[in-house]
């Protein structure tokens, strides 16, 4: 019979010879050769394991009871109350009070983080999951500091505009310039022990040295270890660098779906940051903590909690459901239903999410459609080849080869949405487009109010801003072609009523905006990435669109082509994230509506998109 007891500090449990496949499912248990026991970590989530594993043959010490009992009453509970509530059901009397200015969500979720000291905040976009992680940095006061935030570039600088109002007695760094700047702007605050430095993601590689991910060996110089004397202090990736020389008692990850990818550097960086023993609160925050499948959740919690989380393959190979996909590979399709309550019940107590349909009713409903445009015969034709082969010729003559699956998939996007000519600067698209008739016809229909269009080809965009010139009708644009004052006039502009149309890029534009000026987006094309798709339509459903009855969002989709499976695979995608965050539970406890978190699986359904993409694996296979 499996017995556990905690011993200082670790979880030692004795099996019998035959135990040891089961209890090998435990990630971060260790055989320990001298002792003749297993060992890991005291943790909860091993606890949970441990009895999931074993069942009621699983003896317990009395001092891991102990110490299990303390760390629910402690932690757990609290943060299983706080994790659902909307409100905490009371007032703050005095309205100068930083909490009197938080919706009663954002005081319940401060609560939270300030409970669970090391948590997912995925509040959906637009719930002010910044506001709420300064808040915590304000109410803790001292021991919160230093703080560092980590971030996408485009908002560094909204942290420290922020953070003057949610944390006033925070000193913000923002971390920018030239590599000398950087370095010097974090040498000064590492002497401010109320410093909050805010860097973005990319440039932590350089200024943090990095953790280690299975067998991957680190670079490491001389001093660290190494063999190579070629290797520098500055290329080392285990030479601790500037930003690991600060004491952080607090790091916090914004978007932090940005470190799914547990073999990019960067994501090692915020790991090893993160991990520094004087780290007391870790902070992940996104709206979308899946961008496919299960599996990349595990990078964002080793990075909340390392001990909890770590190991990668063990916990794919008992909480995730692995099939053979299209191309013969392994593929996750979601939780493994057998010990999907077991990861639930360690998992809850580190995060939070609430919906914008529950916290935000304010706001207007969300209307999606889709139209579906047909390709010109010489287009349609064209396609089908290119499909079949990878290789095709156009209508004007020219032949249009993809070398790989990659390059494929990108011509096909492209084919679906505009004719190809070859050019000296490579494939670029131009008329006819059945796309660009169709938001010209869409403009039509709304008479003079303003639209929001997005594509994820630049070339598309400017393809409908020359139909749109030939027009006369007024647009802006937000691409990578424009300068930052640019896009900024473009949107002032288009906010004050004065340009009918803003059109952008998903790249340029499909975060940090707001079109709130519009009741409907137009979505030409999609992104294979879920979170850019949501992260698009969520610029026109946002705090601002309370003036509209309600948010369409507009899908055009060319028929028989690869765009029917592509939403085939996003609604997939939709419902993983939805089997982690259970948003549809929340709302349908509230007595509100769910039926916009089933439109799009209705539209398949309704199109018989299924089978169409069923008919396009046949014509494959």
């Amino acid at each position: 019979m499996p017995h556990a007891e905690l011993v200082a500090g670790e979880i030692l449990v004795q099996t019998h010879w035959n135990e040891s496949e089961l209890i090998g499912q435990v990630p971060g248990i260790r055989w320990h050769e001298e002792r003749r026991v297993w060992r890991c970590p005291v943790n909860w989530t091993a606890c949970i394991q441990l009895r999931g594993i074993f069942g009621d043959k699983l003896t317990v010490g009395q001092s891991l009871a102990q110490w299990s009992q303390d760390e629910y009453k402690d932690r757990i509970e609290r943060s299983l109350e706080l994790r659902d509530l909307v409100s905490l059901g009371w007032e703050v009397g005095n309205k100068d009070h930083l909490f009197a200015k938080l919706f009663p969500f954002q005081v319940v979720g401060v609560e939270w983080m300030m409970t669970t000291q090391h948590g997912l905040l995925a509040d959906e976009m637009g719930g002010g999951k910044t506001i709420q992680a300064l808040t915590v940095l304000e109410s803790l006061g001292a021991q919160a500091f230093p703080a560092l935030v980590i971030c996408p570039n485009s908002v560094k600088f909204n942290w420290a505009s922020e953070a003057a109002v949610w944390a006033p007695s925070a000193h913000p760094y923002v971390v920018d310039g030239s590599a000398t700047e950087r370095r010097r702007i974090i040498e000064k605050a590492a002497g401010d022990p109320f410093a909050l430095v805010v860097i973005n993601l990319e440039a932590t590689r350089t200024l943090s040295k990095l953790a280690g991910y299975g067998s991957q060996a680190l670079r490491r110089c001389v001093s660290c270890g190494g063999k190579d004397p070629k290797i520098k202090s500055t290329a080392c990736e285990a030479h601790v660098k500037e930003l690991n020389r600060i004491g952080w008692r607090t790091v916090i990850c914004d978007e932090a779906h940005r470190i799914k990818d547990p073999n990019a550097k960067q994501t090692r960086a915020v790991w090893a940051l993160g991990q520094q023993t004087t780290v007391t609160r870790r902070y992940a925050l996104t709206g979308t903590p899946l961008a496919n499948n299960p599996s990349d959740l595990w990078s964002i919690m080793h990075f909340v909690d390392h001990i909890e989380y770590p190991v990668k393959s063990k916990f794919i190979g008992r909480y995730c459901l692995a099939a053979y996909g299209t191309y013969g590979g392994l593929e996750i399709k979601g939780l493994h239903p057998d010990t999907k309550a077991e990861f639930y019940k360690f998992f809850d107590p580190r995060f939070r999410r609430m919906p914008k349909a529950l916290v935000l009713q304010q706001l207007p409903p969300k209307q999606q459609s889709t139209r579906y445009v047909e390709l010109a015969p010489k287009q349609a034709k064209a396609y089908k080849a290119f499909e079949k082969e990878y290789a095709a010729y156009l209508p004007d003559g020219s032949l249009l080869i993809a070398p790989n699956d990659l390059e494929a998939r990108l011509r096909l996007l492209q084919l679906s949405s505009a004719a190809l000519e070859e050019t000296p600067d490579g494939w670029r698209m131009h008329d006819p487009s059945p796309k660009v008739d169709e938001v010209l016809a869409i403009l039509e229909e709304m008479g003079d109010r303003p639209l929001a269009v997005a594509a994820y080809h630049k070339q598309l965009i400017n393809l409908l801003a020359a139909r749109l010139d030939k027009e006369k009708i007024s647009y802006g644009l937000v691409t990578g072609d424009q300068k930052p004052f640019e896009r900024e006039l473009a949107i002032r502009d288009f906010q004050a009523g004065k340009l009918r149309v803003l059109a952008f890029t998903m790249a340029t534009g499909g975060t940090g905006i707001t079109l709130t000026a519009a009741n409907t987006i137009v979505r030409m094309q999609r992104s294979w990435s879920m979170i850019d798709n949501k992260q698009t339509e969520d610029r026109v459903h946002r705090i601002g669109s309370e003036v509209h009855d309600s948010v369409h969002v507009i899908d055009i989709v060319s028929r028989e082509t690869v765009e029917e499976q592509q939403l085939i695979t996003l609604l997939e995608k939709s419902m993983r994230l939805e089997e982690i965050a259970r948003d549809k539970a929340k709302l349908q406890a509230a007595g509100l509506d769910t039926s916009h978190l089933d439109i799009l699986e209705a539209t398949i359904m309704s199109s018989d998109l299924a089978g169409a993409g069923q008919a396009l694996q046949a014509d494959r296979d």
